[in-house]
């Protein structure tokens, strides 16, 4: 079950604090350009402990679609991907231990925090989709990234019951109204965080300039990142990615923004669920300019324009019950909050 939901933009970098733990990582730079390993049955372990594994489909599986290669200088070597050319034969790779750095972390590093980049690649006709995301030791996703290799579309992806309809499923989260498109050939970093305590998901990318939240359902326990390649539905060309540097981190808060740029979690709307009356204030002193709300087909239903304080109330009664995305503007920036009118 996949579905779309929208959250609004902004800027973002990244720090890292005291308190964070590295728990995986790899730049692919001390591997051999060549064959990640020999095995795609995701058994035996190959360079730099990396396993791979190809489901069943297409003409062209083989070990030699997962390679080291070498880019450009500010890359050093990447690991390189080439999808199935049909409509079958999905790609995956990843690496074993990060259940066990999971579970010995500090007490209170709550929030798995994820960062890497890919190259977007040609412009192709191929229906594949790149998807590296976080999983639980039952193979459930928690979280991460959804790119479009033929139409160069970049979502978050996460799990959840984000329409409050008491089913999770899979869930795609577009970046920015009407969808993130981004170009061809591009080396782009992102990030994606969860916290386990709350179930706050956040993605953000100091390249494109786009990042926001959404509350999601806490308690999934983080296993394994993947790096996977989807066919596609139809699919019928196979696809080349490019991936390199990412590291797996524990935090004991969401800590990918930048101490310049505006903290989500400083912001509070209350209550929520609400049929009436909502509450926005935050911890920053911020002033507010104005707020939106999206349905979850990405419409703008209603939009306010605010004085300047750092608190307001909004009447959302005239909206039909159902889950709205709150796009709140200041002099800090944009953030998105998840409110349900009853």
């Amino acid at each position: 079950m996949k579905k779309q939901l929208l959250f609004a933009g902004l800027l973002f970098g990244s720090v890292l604090t005291a308190n964070a733990q590295l728990l995986q990582s790899e730049n692919f730079n001390s591997l051999t350009v060549g064959n990640v390993g020999t095995d795609l049955t995701g058994v035996t372990p190959g360079q730099g402990g990396l396993l791979t594994f190809s489901n069943e489909g297409g003409t062209n599986g083989a070990v030699s679609n997962y390679q080291i290669v070498a880019d450009d200088a500010a890359h050093g070597n990447v690991l390189q991907i080439i999808g199935s050319n049909a409509a079958t034969g999905n790609r995956f790779v990843w690496k074993n231990g990060l259940d066990a750095s999971w579970t010995a972390r500090t007490a209170g590093n709550n929030v798995i925090e994820l960062e890497f980049s890919f190259f977007t690649g040609a412009a192709t006709t191929s229906k594949s989709v790149l998807r590296p995301m976080i999983i639980t030791a039952a193979g459930l996703p928690i979280g991460g990234f959804n790119f479009n290799m033929g139409t160069k579309r970049l979502d978050g992806f996460a799990y959840g019951d984000f329409n409050n309809t008491g089913t999770p499923g899979n869930y795609t989260i577009s970046l920015v109204d009407g969808g993130l498109t981004v170009a061809a050939n591009t080396w782009v970093k992102v990030g994606f965080a969860y916290d386990t305590t709350t179930g706050v998901f956040t993605w953000l990318s100091d390249d494109l300039q786009i990042g926001g939240t959404i509350d999601g359902e806490p308690g999934y326990v983080p296993a394994e990142f993947d790096v996977v390649l989807i066919a596609g539905t139809s699919n019928t060309v196979a696809s080349t990615v490019r991936f390199d540097g990412f590291t797996v981190k524990a935090t004991p808060q969401e800590n990918l923004l930048s101490t310049g740029n505006i903290q989500v979690n400083k912001f509070s709307v209350y209550p929520n669920p609400s049929n009436g009356l909502v509450t926005i204030s935050n911890d920053l002193n911020s002033a507010l300019t104005s707020v939106s709300f999206a349905d979850l087909n990405g419409r703008t239903v209603k939009t306010v324009e605010l004085n300047g304080d750092a608190s307001a109330q909004v009447n959302i009664s005239e909206l039909a019950a159902g889950v709205y995305m709150m796009n709140i503007s200041s002099d800090r920036g944009t953030i998105t909050k998840k409110i349900v009118k009853n």
